[in-house]
This record gives structure tokens, C-alpha cells and sequence, in this order.
């Protein structure tokens, strides 16, 4: 079994999931320092990284053409919210353990990346 090297998507990918990690990171940091338990600040941070990947992984990363479409957000929602609750439920499992907030983020957004790629291309992009 050869290794392959990550291709320019998975590297785009990347680059789009990176700036979605500061997003969601700070603003969960941001709101725990405003009094917001550290569960509940990671609920809005989500939504917000989700939507910027969304819209950044479509044009950016998978270079979709054709115009937006139900079917394609319903599918990108439904992908989103699985990896999303993926996320968040290793995080509370890391809290729970006793890990910090970052270092918690960290870990579950790295469990969660690999699997992602795959998912938003296959089914949301439905690229193959």
C-alpha cells in the first residue's frame, strides 16, 4: 500500500477549515470571557464557522458552478449538522474529562476533519 499525498482540495479544504477553526475558537473564547458557560458558548461559535465553510468550500474548495440549490443546502445542512454534533459531543466528552476549552476544540475538530472532506464532497457536492 503506497501513501498518496493530499491533493490541491484536500489542502483547499484545509485552508477553508482552518479559518473556520479561528472563527469558531475565538468566538467561543470570546464568549466564555463574556460570563457564558463554556457548553453553551461553542453552540453559536458552530453556527457561525458553519456557515463561512458553506459558502467558502463551495466556491473555493469543491469550485461548484452551478447555481446554489435546495436540494444541494439541504444535503450541505444535513452533512454540516452531523459533523457538527460530532464535534460538539467529543468537545463535551473532553470537558467532562477535564480538558481545557482550546485544547478540547482542538481535538474534536481534528477527529472531525478528515471525515468532513469526504462527506461534503460525496454527498453535499456530491462529487466523487
Amino acid at each position: 500500500m503506497s501513501l498518496r499525498l493530499p491533493g490541491a482540495g484536500f489542502l483547499r479544504f484545509l485552508l477553508v477549515g482552518g479559518t473556520g477553526f479561528v472563527i469558531d475558537a475565538g468566538l467561543t473564547l470570546l464568549l466564555i470571557r463574556t460570563g457564558l458557560p463554556a457548553a453553551w458558548a461553542r453552540v453559536p461559535a458552530i453556527a457561525a464557522a458553519m456557515v463561512f465553510t458553506w459558502l467558502a468550500n463551495r466556491r473555493f474548495t469543491y469550485r461548484v458552478q452551478a447555481r446554489r440549490s435546495g436540494g444541494e443546502a439541504l444535503r450541505y445542512g444535513a452533512v454540516a449538522l452531523a459533523m457538527a454534533l460530532f464535534n460538539y459531543l467529543v468537545y463535551r466528552l473532553l470537558l467532562d474529562a477535564g480538558l481545557a476549552a482550546l485544547p478540547a476544540i482542538v481535538v474534536a475538530t481534528a477527529l472531525q476533519t478528515c471525515i468532513s472532506y469526504v462527506a461534503y464532497k460525496r454527498l453535499a457536492f456530491r462529487q466523487t
